[in-house]
């Protein structure tokens, strides 16, 4: 991968979480708003629950990023961490975070799938 590439892929990572931690302080500001209503208080725990949920979401999605940008400046950006092989660009542009290749994400995520439906049974 050219260095060219590297950046463009470096500075889409850094603006995605700049928009992640922009809607995570937003999303803090909403939920520091609180109720005297009564009638309001359930509409406001379902939402400090979305903002919980999403806010744990984003934490993730914030240290995948961060571990991008430790891969890009380790050398090691765009190479898959289970096969070691390049991950496509094609990929990288639609997830500039993606850790795996296709098929060795595809493979994880049918395991992922096979551990789920192994503890349903238990």
């Amino acid at each position: 991968m050219s260095k060219a590439q590297v950046k463009k892929f470096r500075e889409q990572l850094l603006a995605k979480a700049e928009e992640i931690r922009g809607g995570m302080r937003s999303g803090e500001a909403l939920n520091n708003e609180r109720t005297a209503d009564p009638d309001d208080l359930a509409v406001q725990s379902h939402e400090e629950w979305i903002f919980l949920n999403r806010n744990s979401i984003d934490t993730m999605l914030l240290r995948e990023i961060q571990e991008s940008l430790l891969r890009i400046d380790a050398g090691s950006y765009g190479l898959c961490l289970e096969c070691e092989e390049p991950i496509s660009q094609k990929r990288l542009t639609a997830i500039p975070w993606a850790r795996h290749c296709v098929a060795c994400q595809e493979e994880l995520a049918a395991q992922e799938e096979e551990n789920r439906q192994a503890e349903r049974r238990r």
